[in-house]
């Protein structure tokens, strides 16, 4: 599979200001093998992009995730406070995103400005803060797909910004019509789960917690089925379908 990056003209400079890593250098730095980085790109459990055929890996984001993982013998460095501010879980950030259905769009640009507008917070944001998320959301997938499979996507900006929301945010939107956004295993996504932190550590605990779902083969079956606000948030409080 391949992203076609030329024609978003910005890109290829975002992906050249990147202080990057290559797979194997990855897979060095973590102290595991090249196999295992790929199967963690499957998952879309860790942050990558992919430029010109290859994957790459900001430097930054790469230790960020290794101390929250504690991959690679490195050990988390935030203060205690900080810490306890980060305790965060899916439920909440579902409770602000909202569950949402019949979103329209054949492509995740329009997806993603429909997504937006739906967002319970999103008459409070100032129009400026609107299109930047949009075109966050936008830049993001030109890079590398945020399809994970099963017809599941998981989008978010590349970096961690203060949208003026205050906490972590997770929405489900569920597509009126499935849409081709080259994921991994080729199937279309009918189902988005858009992720949007302040902080690296948020992002980062919001992308285990929902990935830990939507890797239980049950989960991703009962999303197929429609199900209503209520249900959904009890299996999500849940953890795992009853």
């Amino acid at each position: 599979m391949s992203i076609n990056v030329h024609s978003h003209t910005r890109l290829p400079k975002i992906a050249m200001q990147l202080d990057d890593l290559t797979v194997k250098e990855a897979a060095e730095f973590l102290r595991v093998s090249e196999k295992t980085v790929y199967r963690w790109i499957r998952q879309g459990v860790i942050p990558t992009i992919k430029f010109q055929g290859q994957y790459r890996f900001d430097r930054k984001e790469i230790e960020a995730w290794a101390r929250y993982k504690r991959i690679g013998g490195t050990a988390p460095s935030t203060p205690q406070n900080e810490a306890q501010q980060e305790q965060i879980d899916l439920e909440s950030a579902v409770k602000i995103g909202g569950i949402h259905y019949k979103i329209e769009g054949d492509s995740p640009d329009e997806i993603f400005r429909n997504m937006v507008e739906l967002f319970p917070f999103a008459a409070k944001m100032i129009p400026d803060m609107k299109e930047a998320l949009i075109t966050d959301l936008i830049e993001r997938e030109a890079l590398v797909t945020t399809g994970i499979g099963n017809g599941i996507a998981l989008p978010h900006p590349r970096h961690p910004r203060e949208w003026g929301i205050g906490a972590p945010v997770v929405g489900v939107f569920f597509l009126e019509r499935p849409a081709e956004m080259q994921a991994f295993d080729g199937e279309p996504v009918f189902v988005l789960f858009p992720i949007l932190c302040s902080t690296v550590k948020g992002h980062l605990i919001m992308l285990s917690q929902a990935g830990h779902l939507l890797n239980n083969p049950d989960f991703r079956e009962y999303l197929r089925t429609n199900p209503t606000r209520t249900e959904l948030m009890i299996r999500i409080a849940n953890g795992l379908p009853a």
